[in-house]
């Protein structure tokens, strides 16, 4: 599983995002589950964290959350394709 730096996303993937839990409902189309974990992912939630020592970082220095997110990305996310 690749690590994300992400104050809505745990260490096991799971994603915090109300669709997903109590708003769920079989009529929701999967375009729209797929955009909203998009949106959560382009502007994290630091109120409504699963990663809260991510959510705190985000609360106290989001420049520096933003940099460890992409610093964890280049290491975690990018050539790391296993064939």
């Amino acid at each position: 599983m690749t690590k994300i730096y992400h104050p809505n996303v745990d260490k096991l993937g799971r994603i915090c995002l109300d669709i997903l839990k109590d708003k769920w409902s079989p009529a929701l189309q999967i375009r729209t589950v797929l955009l909203s974990i998009q949106a959560l992912l382009s502007a994290p939630n630091p109120d409504d964290p699963l990663a809260n020592d991510v959510a705190e970082q985000w609360k106290s220095n989001e420049a520096q959350a933003i940099e460890t997110a992409r610093t964890w990305t280049r290491l975690y996310a990018q050539n790391n394709i296993e064939v």
